[in-house]
């Protein structure tokens, strides 16, 4: 991994965690040597994308985390061209949809409608989760080609620790691709069904559409979730590339 891909992944590190971290912490999670660490903190500090924590030797997001929400939301073409066609599957599907789009980590939920019914459910507006696991993640990185795959791999080595895991994971994305969307069972979440499907700028894949929902009251809604998931997919992508 190059030192920008590097820089950038301390960056998605710090901004994920829910607490100040240490350039060791860094160094433990990422496999980048602390030397490095120490070297690109200090670039990301300049810049004010991190900052110094209260507590001595810690680290957290700086001041250009302030600019930037706001403006996601009120300019960015996947929320300008989400909003309707999102709200229309929440009402036909009556359980939890997302908008959810991912890094070179981490997928990132943009956008969200609870059910009214109970969901335990680790996706949160603004929060992480793995890039390897559950139906976003993997329809996301389905949709990448060959080499952004080769990095999320290397970045994500410890969870991919043998051979098999990695052949694994690309006979799923295979799958995936081929039949345009991607299903799965408790993944993420112990006892959640989640369904998922691109949305597209030109070839580009730039987030999922994902519909979730407690096993037990919707394995016999696979296929219905399936079909309206892949409309709302379909009819974002077509809005987006219509701006």
């Amino acid at each position: 991994m190059n030192s920008i891909n590097r820089t950038l992944n301390i960056l998605s590190y710090i901004t994920a965690s829910a607490v100040p971290v240490t350039p060791q912490m860094i160094s433990n999670e990422l496999n980048i040597p602390v030397s490095t660490v120490y070297r690109l903190l200090a670039i990301l500090i300049n810049w004010e994308f991190i900052t110094y924590a209260r507590q001595y030797g810690t680290y957290t997001v700086g001041a250009q985390s302030i600019k930037t929400q706001e403006k996601y939301y009120q300019h960015s073409l996947l929320m300008n061209s989400s909003k309707i066609e999102l709200q229309s599957l929440s009402k036909k599907t009556q359980e939890t949809v997302a908008i959810i789009t991912s890094n070179l980590c981490e997928t990132i939920c943009v956008d969200m409608i609870e059910s009214s019914q109970a969901l335990r459910c680790s996706f949160v507006i603004g929060r992480g989760n793995t890039l390897i696991k559950g139906a976003s993640a993997k329809t996301l990185l389905a949709f990448r080609d060959a080499d952004y795959q080769s990095l999320v791999f290397e970045t994500h080595g410890e969870q991919l620790q043998s051979p098999e895991s990695i052949t694994q994971l690309k006979q799923a994305l295979t799958q995936i691709r081929q039949q345009g969307y991607g299903v799965s069972y408790g993944e993420i979440d112990e006892g959640v069904l989640g369904v998922s499907a691109p949305i597209f700028k030109g070839n580009d894949v730039i987030a999922v559409v994902s519909v979730m929902a407690p096993e037990f009251r919707s394995t016999h809604r696979v296929d219905e979730f399936i079909v309206e998931t892949g409309k709302a997919a379909l009819n974002m992508t077509k809005l987006i590339n219509l701006e």
